[in-house]
């Protein structure tokens, strides 16, 4: 099963860079004003490596990956990154406000390992949704110039006891090597970063073993993990298939437990544009086909999606008259109505559902369509899916709740993968804490 293994991190020297105002979110949920805002920030912020800016400019000898790989090369020599002198399992741990009670503190423990690369099918490690062509193609240069893991993937495995967790909180020695308090996206306390680096060789030996027999289920990152796999095939095509493991056989992934208290997944709400006009005048009997349906105001159907452990099957649906709660009447209507082809995890997920029952069957966009029709957005944010429907620019929101950790497990236990924009692991795994390097 996983084969895991310490590494020699490469990390920021906090006595020569304020860690605060290095750090940054990961590349792929940064938006072209962020990034910019991460380069003013401080001149060795992370951005410059994960996620170099583009120029008009460039030319096969000087771009955006020769870049960071200079940025990488120039701070390890000037000792702004540093290396480790010994391979170490490295602890990760994030306190932050819940997203849905900002009064209410979470903490999730994630360990960082150096993860060897295994193909899905062999079926230790499990992708949970589809990926695109051309983030890979971006990754793999950013690979092929720096020779590193500039930030780590993210994955889960099984762990009901907490064991690992519990053994890495009583191993820990001396204080953290590296921590950053940055501004939260909710509540008013810092979002807290801290890394703590573990050595002692028992301890490894034990993690090795643990999780010698699991598997690992990719949950942030699966562009970069298929990334690392094109890069190791061009790297053992090019030294001869090396009988030995090589760094490049393996890749930074940091790995939670299912059963963390602080792992949260967050849905993804859809928006829908040019709706018929007799579809929306007879909105409500289309959904009493197959809801209950409650009329609301748009306020109160956001706060009645939030509940966290209702006994029915709730999604809301916000129009510029009100809101709808709506309460599935029959999941076995909604389940035999969806895509082929799926399995029965997958038939049954909430963003399944809405898709089958709202979109296609009361709004007529269909799978198929659904890919390509600029009449559906995206948001995590329910404030912002409520604002865009006032403004007009849409004239539904549907609200999801919360997908599991269950849900996702299942789906990909089976061999098959989640919907698009199914899902959001919260808080994302900040980059600039612990790198790898020459592989």
């Amino acid at each position: 099963m996983a084969q895991v293994c310490p590494f020699t991190g490469v990390h920021y020297d906090p006595a020569r860079v304020p860690i605060d105002r290095v750090v940054a979110p990961p590349y792929d949920v940064l938006s072209p004003e962020q990034q910019e805002a991460l380069y003013a920030r401080d001149p060795h912020n992370i951005v410059r490596i994960m996620l170099n800016w583009a120029t008009p400019q460039d030319t096969p000898a000087d771009n955006r990956y020769t870049r960071a790989a200079a940025f990488l090369a120039d701070w390890l020599a000037a000792g702004i990154l540093v290396r480790d002198r010994e391979p170490a399992f490295y602890e990760y741990v994030q306190r932050f406000a819940h997203p849905g009670d900002p009064s209410r503190r979470v903490e999730r423990t994630t360990l960082f390992v150096a993860l060897k690369l295994e193909p899905y099918e062999r079926g230790i490690v499990l992708p949970h949704e589809e990926t695109h062509p051309k983030a890979k193609a971006d990754r793999l240069d950013l690979m092929r110039a720096t020779r590193s893991n500039p930030e780590p993937i993210y994955a889960l495995y099984e762990d009901p006891g907490q064991e690992i967790p519990e053994r890495l909180a009583a191993a820990r020695g001396a204080g953290p090597i590296v921590s950053a308090s940055v501004p939260p996206p909710f509540g008013d306390a810092p979002d807290e970063h801290v890394l703590f680096r573990h050595v002692d060789a028992q301890l490894a030996a034990d993690i090795q073993a643990f999780m010698s027999a699991r598997r690992v289920w990719i949950a942030d990152g699966h562009h970069r993990y298929e990334t690392a796999l094109n890069y190791q095939r061009e790297r053992r095509a090019a030294d001869g298939d090396p009988a030995e493991l090589q760094g490049y056989d393996t890749m930074l992934v940091g790995l939670s437990s299912f059963e963390d208290p602080g792992l949260i997944v967050l849905p993804t709400h859809r928006l829908v544009r040019n709706i018929s006009a007799d579809r929306m005048e007879s909105l409500a009997p289309l959904l009493e086909r197959y809801f209950e349906v409650l009329p609301m105001t748009a306020a109160a159907a956001a706060e009645w999606i939030r509940d966290e452990q209702p006994s029915e099957r709730r999604f809301a649906l916000v129009h510029a008259g009100g809101a709808y709660g709506l309460v599935l009447r029959d999941l076995s209507q909604a389940v035999a109505g969806a895509a082929e082809g799926h399995c029965d995890a997958w038939k049954r997920l909430d963003v399944t559902i809405l898709q089958t029952l709202v979109l296609d069957r009361t709004f007529g966009i269909s799978w198929s369509a659904l890919a390509h029709t600029p009449d559906v957005a995206y948001t995590r944010d329910a404030a912002e899916a409520l604002a865009r429907v006032a403004s007009g620019e849409f004239q539904v929101a549907c609200l999801l709740q919360n997908p599991t950790v269950t849900e996702v497990r299942d789906v990909a236990s089976a061999g098959d993968k989640m919907p698009q924009k199914s899902t959001f692991f919260y808080p994302k795994l900040w980059s600039g804490l612990i790198l790898r390097s020459n592989l």
